[in-house]
């Protein structure tokens, strides 16, 4: 039978990219222009 030898790693991996943080930030922003243009809107169309 043959003898299976665990894989080692090769050496120290560079770190990842944080790639959320980006994510994030558009998601946030994205939400406060949807939220400004909701507020415009609905004072354009509230009379007085």
């Amino acid at each position: 039978m043959a003898k299976f030898k665990p894989v080692k790693a090769k050496g120290a991996k560079p770190p990842a990219p944080k790639a959320g943080l980006p994510c994030v930030v558009l998601a946030l922003l994205g939400f406060v222009l949807v939220m400004l243009f909701l507020y415009f809107a609905m004072r354009g169309l509230s009379p007085g």
